[in-house]
């Protein structure tokens, strides 16, 4: 989906993207592990809140945090390719990941053309994108 259809501005999200880079200090490993730690042990006492997201609208908590997931993994891979490193996320972080791509897919009616390209029975077309 187009972020500026939204109400997002791009250069906003752009921004966004640098300033949490900038967040991660001069260690960003060290930084992301205590993040992860942080998260970890508030995630065990969160239950299903209702959780406020972009534009307004509210999602549970087990349906949001695999969106999380599916965009560490993105950016994860994103990151490696900018910077030309070898990057191999966990096996279950990538399941997830595809299989949130495929639900989105064919919740937006390109289930078919998806399964298609992933069967090598056709190509996915120029630029297409799930998200």
């Amino acid at each position: 989906m187009n972020p500026a259809a939204l109400g997002i501005s791009p250069a906003g999200v752009v921004e966004r993207g640098r300033q949490a880079g900038r967040d991660l200090g001069d260690d960003p490993a060290a930084t992301v592990a205590e993040l992860v730690s942080r998260v970890l042990d508030e995630l065990s006492d969160a239950g299903n809140p209702l959780v406020q997201v972009i534009g307004g609208a509210g999602i549970r908590l087990h349906t949001y945090l695999p969106t999380r997931t599916f965009e560490l993994a993105v950016h994860g891979l994103d990151i490696a390719r900018a910077v030309d490193i070898s990057f191999q996320m966990p096996s279950d972080v990538l399941d997830a990941a595809t299989q949130l791509a495929m639900r989105i897919a064919a919740a937006t009616g390109h289930g078919q053309t998806v399964l298609l390209a992933l069967t090598g029975r056709d190509e996915l077309p120029p630029s297409f994108s799930i998200v």
